[in-house]
């Protein structure tokens, strides 16, 4: 009986994707916009970074290669700058890196914790959500690349 109690299907009683994605910032810098309608029905990788967090910037190559794998297949990445300095050092943190994502700007709210993100403690920090929006996956600090993968490539295969 157990079992059935914990299968994939039940509620993780987290916020729906729209609720967090709703709390994201609207500034974004780089080159790509930000447009909350086009995370409908993808699998969705949200990470917060700062540009002075060494294992946020050696995780950008995990992060690469899985818009690579799968992006053209519905996925769908975020990051979110949680420097206090704004924009004034992410546009280069962009630039430099020439991210294939959008680059929001993370505001006060986020800061604070005043977010259904909540307090983000360690960096990087990420969430992934299935393409129903429901939270699948949640990682505060270095998480090893092939589990990161692991979980999207299931989150991408899965049929809804």
């Amino acid at each position: 009986m157990l079992l059935l109690l914990s299968c994939a299907h039940a509620s993780t009683g987290l916020p729906h994707r729209d609720v967090f994605v709703g709390t994201l910032p609207q500034d974004v810098v780089g080159p790509l916009p930000f447009d909350r309608a086009a995370l409908t029905g993808k699998v969705v990788l949200v990470t917060f970074v700062a540009t002075w967090c060494f294992p946020c910037l050696a995780d950008l190559v995990s992060l690469d290669n899985l818009e690579r794998q799968f992006g053209a297949k519905g996925f769908k990445q975020v990051l979110v700058g949680l420097d206090l300095e704004g924009r004034r050092v992410l546009e280069p943190f962009a630039a430099e890196y020439s991210l294939k994502y959008p680059l929001l700007v993370g505001d006060d709210r986020l800061r604070s914790g005043t977010t259904p993100f909540g307090h983000i403690r360690e960096l990087p920090a990420r969430v992934l959500f299935d393409r129903s929006g429901q939270v699948i996956a949640a990682y505060s600090g270095v998480v090893a690349p092939a589990e990161l993968e692991r979980k999207v490539r299931e989150a991408v295969e899965a049929r809804q």
